[in-house]
């Protein structure tokens, strides 16, 4: 391959293709997974006030209507646009790398809401935590691209066991649940350190992975 021609910001090849200086397309990977990542996050999984606040600050009219469409047609829009573009980020990065700094921006994310979610908790103990985090679970679209039942609470205990995942379907499909892992799963210790330091997450089965169900187990180390 030849380069025919250099100009400021990158360089045309002889393939036809026009490649970004590497210390800009750096900087996008950066702006993309610093500020345009999170608002994806927000605007997919759920927190439709901080939703509303970041996407339509002062916005009202038609943006606020019903778009008639079901919720696996909602999320199937948002990742049939979305997933593509962090796809063809994980070929520029390199899949390992990418993948580390996707679940970093991920987990930063979920805890920055987790803790906005949380200022006003009354407690900050394993009950605390289920009241919180069923909560959120039961709002849309959670309630509609989920399916959950509690299998232990104890003062030190909360495990979940989650038998349908919209996203894992979806994103399986697309041959992206590594993405979707780091996306959409990898932020359980952030979120439950935000909520409580002392609490640990884990999930020894998780669909995105292949099993047929997934488990969140969290333990109140204290």
């Amino acid at each position: 391959m030849t380069v025919i021609e250099k100009l400021d910001g990158g360089t045309w090849h002889s393939d036809g293709r026009w490649r970004m200086r590497e210390e800009d397309l750096d900087a996008d990977r950066r702006r993309l997974l610093t500020t345009g990542l999170p608002l994806a996050t927000i605007a997919c999984l759920g927190c439709r006030g901080l939703a509303a606040q970041t996407l339509a600050a002062g916005g009202g009219g038609k943006f606020l209507e019903n778009t008639g469409m079901s919720t696996e047609e909602t999320y199937a829009f948002f990742y049939g646009t979305f997933i593509p573009v962090l796809q063809s980020l994980a070929k520029e990065m390199g899949p390992e790398r990418f993948l580390a700094a996707l679940t970093k921006a991920a987990s930063d994310n979920t805890s920055q809401m987790i803790a906005a979610a949380a200022k006003d908790s009354p407690t900050r103990d394993i009950k605390g935590w289920s009241a919180l985090f069923q909560n959120i679970l039961g709002t849309p679209p959670f309630n509609k691209a989920l399916a959950y039942e509690v299998v232990e609470q104890s003062d030190k205990v909360l495990e979940l066991k989650f038998t349908e995942c919209l996203p894992a379907k979806l994103l399986r499909a697309m041959n992206a649940a590594d993405i979707g892992y780091a996306l959409e799963c990898s932020g359980s210790e952030a979120a439950a350190k935000a909520f409580n330091p002392e609490i640990t997450a884990s999930n020894p089965r998780n669909m995105m992975k292949g099993d047929t169900f997934c488990i969140e187990r969290y333990v109140l180390e204290t």
